[in-house]
C-alpha cells in the first residue's frame, strides 16, 4: 500500500526507470559498435557521419544518466 502512494507523489513510475535503464544498455551498446566501425570506415563522409553520431550518443547517454539519477534521487525520498 505504501508503495502505491509513494509512486503516486513522485515523478517517474518503476516501469520508467526500468524503461530507461534498458535504453541506456541499448545506447551504450550501439555506441561502442559505432566506435569499433569508426576505426574502418575508410569513406570520408561516412566517417564524419559515424563520429557525429558518436557525439550525439555520448550526449543522449550522459542526458539519460542524468535523468536516471534524479529518477533515483526521488525514488529514495
Amino acid at each position: 500500500m505504501e508503495v502505491n502512494v509513494y509512486l503516486k507523489s513522485s515523478n517517474f513510475g518503476i516501469h520508467e526507470i526500468v524503461d530507461l535503464r534498458e535504453l541506456i544498455n541499448f545506447k551504450v551498446g550501439c555506441l561502442s559498435q559505432s566506435k569499433s566501425r569508426m576505426k574502418i570506415v575508410e569513406n570520408i563522409e561516412l566517417k564524419t557521419l559515424v563520429e557525429q553520431s558518436v557525439k550525439q550518443g555520448h550526449t543522449a547517454v550522459n542526458q539519460m544518466k542524468d535523468l536516471l539519477t534524479s529518477a533515483s534521487t526521488q525514488i529514495n525520498q
